[in-house]
């Protein structure tokens, strides 16, 4: 995979990296995280069907340098599919179908349990963080109702993890990843199918920020320290960078469904599940 990416070397990938790892006997991982306090790192593992109540999905856990601490670190909780992931104080959370579940990052214990079945959520994909400890979940609802509206959840993690709609509305689409903007601090969602971003205000209601003729079905939705953000096309195999003046570049190519990317800003690596190769790796990006 390094080397097919070096062609595109002078538009935000690193020619080289002090070091970096790769991630073999996966199953179905979409999502990769790292946790800042410790520098270890969280694997998503589906181990199945997105849709599927199977308890078979779990999470590896790895330590700073990469190699697998645990590869089942937490799994039968139960745990059927997870997906996006997100880390609050010592809390590793994971949305999971139809329910966002909390354990701790140290030992694997179940922590926390968010039903959201309950205000309507079919298909809970990514999950970000603000910086007042709140989460976001996104519904691609769309996945299993074509007739149902995206969604986003908010869950307030300091208030006995109270969760409410933040925003439903057709012009989601079907809403994917997440990202808090480093700047203005308002929630970005990008969309699977029709290639935009959506920006929704502090009240829930949506607008577009930005649209690109050359994404389809994104997924991943990051930003480095300078403020780049970072988008991954899943069906299209591709990465694009969205620089601070929102000029889109594609970045990497030929890549194998890369899911829920996610910026590791310390050590200045794309962290990128391949969903369909059952692997997952790390790019050295230029801030």
């Amino acid at each position: 995979m390094r080397a097919i990416l070096s062609v595109l070397m002078g538009w935000g990938l690193a020619a080289s990296a002090a070091w970096g790892f790769d991630v073999t006997g996966l199953s179905t991982p979409e999502s990769l995280i790292v946790d800042p306090a410790s520098g270890n790192y969280y694997i998503a593992n589906i181990n199945g069907s997105p849709t599927d109540k199977d308890n078979n999905g779990f999470i590896t856990r790895l330590d700073k340098t990469g190699r697998v601490m645990a590869m089942r670190f937490v799994e039968g909780a139960p745990l059927h599919a997870p997906k996006g992931m997100a880390i609050v104080g010592q809390t590793l959370y994971v949305s999971d179908i139809d329910t966002v579940r909390g354990f701790d990052k140290t030992t694997g214990n179940l922590t926390a349990l968010i039903p959201l079945a309950a205000l309507g959520a079919l298909f809970l994909n990514d999950l970000t963080a603000d910086d007042q400890g709140n989460l976001y979940v996104s519904d691609s609802a769309g996945f299993v109702n074509p007739a149902a509206p995206g969604a986003v959840f908010k869950i307030e993690t300091k208030q006995g993890h109270r969760a409410a709609v933040f925003a439903r509305d057709a012009a989601l689409g079907i809403p994917n990843g997440l990202m808090i903007h480093p700047k203005t601090k308002r929630l970005l969602v990008n969309t699977w199918g029709t290639g935009k971003i959506i920006e929704i205000s502090s009240e829930g209601a949506p607008s577009l920020w930005m649209a690109h003729d050359a994404w389809q079905d994104l997924d991943g939705f990051d930003y480095d320290t300078t403020g780049n953000f970072y988008i991954s096309s899943f069906t299209g195999g591709k990465i694009f960078r969205i620089t601070p003046d929102r000029k889109s570049v594609l970045i990497a190519r030929d890549l194998i469904t890369p899911a829920d990317v996610n910026i590791d800003r310390k050590n200045n690596l794309l962290l990128v599940p391949s969903f369909k190769s059952h692997t997952a790796t790390t790019l050295p990006i230029l801030p």
